[in-house]
């Protein structure tokens, strides 16, 4: 609302001479015979005498006035003017908040379109892929929101002094709508980018959730796997541990027997039958067949059965050991092996260093060892041989020159049989080292077994 007063024109003709007259000598309230003085510093006298010829003074004053009238318009055009002056620059700067204000506003908006695109990714890639639903369904909604705002325009700013800022009072109002415009769209924008990033740790939490929850299964699974193939391996060896068991059990009963005719001490006898029942108790338990540890034990439990029938058989042959056949003293005896059913084999000293060279050879030339099925054989094993094959297929007890420690059975599954190349090997170089295949063990000797070499130094 510009303000505009002109200040008052001097121009023109000058004012007339006002129609009043100045009174006369003669007109009351004056007396002709009253002498006027002189005024002080007025020149030529008295004023009614120096005015005498009828001049006045009224022009002048009326001059005065309209000069200060016209003094005091320029003094209020000025004011005016400058507080016009004011008015502007003060709307000038208040717009220039305003404008600043709506700038921020419209930098977020244009930002909300690259939001929601990176929102909207974030949904279509976390779909069904978070922890927790409920983050998605509000990044949906301020998606929605957003879309809208960023179809808004932008409060108009006049400027100042047009309509709309043309007075003080409307700064407040145009203040009032670019601030809510730019805190709208920066809430709009925040709001979005946090719900935004809410999505992305829960889709990925869940991924690292699914992650976890893959590398328990498969660490479950080759936990389950291993514990597997432990299982198979614990069924595999009670399985041998349970057959080389039940073979100390029944052969013990032969060493009872045959140390009690040969006048045994009843205290080692005692010992070994003592074994022998726990290796039957041992025998007659259970495993849980599912349970590694429940097989494991059983193992365990049968193997020190065997092991400590196997000792106090040592021990009770000692006692009736007088260097004859089958009655050999284990101390002067050297080990070569262990034998199908778990116990140790023995030979001769001199006969088991040259049937270790033999082995070496053996090895060198097929790349597996040369084992010993059977060495030395106790009498009471002798007796238990003959029950199993009958006479004629084994040597009468006390006969066998495995009873002397000078003979040893090699497995027919190493390769032992007629024809074969480690029975041709060891046939053709065991007697290098005073190991030879007897006549009547060879091919149509009579008894045939391919696997059986003797020590003949």
């Amino acid at each position: 609302m510009p303000l505009n007063v002109e200040p008052p024109t001097l121009s023109g003709p000058p004012p007339e001479p006002s129609s009043v007259d100045t009174p006369s000598p003669s007109s009351p309230g004056l007396s002709p015979d009253v002498p006027v003085e002189s005024s002080p510093g007025v020149p030529g006298g008295a004023w009614a005498n120096e005015r005498s010829d009828g001049g006045s003074m009224r022009p002048l004053f009326v001059f005065l006035i309209a000069a200060a009238a016209a003094l005091v318009g320029t003094i209020v055009f000025a004011l005016v003017h400058a507080g016009n002056e004011r008015d502007l620059e003060q709307l000038t700067d208040a717009r220039a908040d305003v404008v600043q204000a709506v700038d921020e506003g419209r930098t977020a908006q244009e930002g909300l379109a690259e939001q929601i695109a990176a929102a909207e990714q974030a949904l279509a890639a976390s779909k069904g892929k978070v922890t927790d639903d409920a983050v998605r369904a509000e990044l949906a909604g301020h998606v929605a929101a957003a879309k809208k705002l960023g179809a808004i325009e932008a409060p108009p700013v006049p400027e100042a002094g047009a309509d709309g800022l043309d007075a003080p009072e409307d700064i407040g109002a145009l203040e009032a709508r670019a601030t809510e415009w730019a805190i709208t769209m920066r809430t709009t924008s925040t709001a979005l980018a946090s719900a935004t990033a809410l999505v992305q740790a829960s889709h990925l939490q869940w991924q690292e959730d699914r992650n976890d929850a893959e590398a328990k299964a498969q660490a479950a699974a080759e936990q389950a796997k291993k514990n597997a193939a432990q299982l198979k391996k614990a069924k595999t060896t009670l399985s041998s541990v349970t057959a080389q068991l039940k073979v100390s059990v029944r052969d013990s009963q032969y060493t009872l027997d045959w140390t009690k005719s040969a006048g045994a001490p009843e205290g080692v006898r005692k010992t070994l039958s003592t074994h022998r029942a726990e290796g039957q108790a041992a025998l007659a338990a259970s495993a849980n067949p599912n349970s590694l540890g429940s097989v494991t034990e059983l193992g365990q439990r049968r193997e020190a059965a065997r092991l400590a029938i196997e000792s106090a058989a040592w021990n009770a042959r000692a006692t009736v050991a007088d260097g004859s056949n089958g009655r050999l003293v284990q101390k002067k005896l050297c080990k070569v092996g262990v034998g199908p059913e778990g116990q140790n084999q023995y030979l001769r000293c001199d006969a088991a260093e040259d049937l270790k060279k033999v082995g070496a050879a053996f090895e060198a030339e097929f790349g597996k060892p040369l084992r010993v099925e059977y060495g030395y054989r106790p009498y009471d094993w002798q007796l238990q041989a003959l029950d199993e094959f009958g006479a004629g297929q084994v040597a009468e007890p006390g006969t066998s020159n495995h009873g002397w420690g000078t003979a040893v059975d090699v497995p027919v599954d190493d390769g032992f049989r007629f024809g074969q190349p480690e029975y041709e090997w060891l046939a053709a170089n065991g007697p290098k080292h005073g190991w030879v295949h007897p006549e009547w063990a060879r091919a149509g000797g009579g008894r045939e077994e391919p696997w059986h070499f003797e020590y003949t130094g």
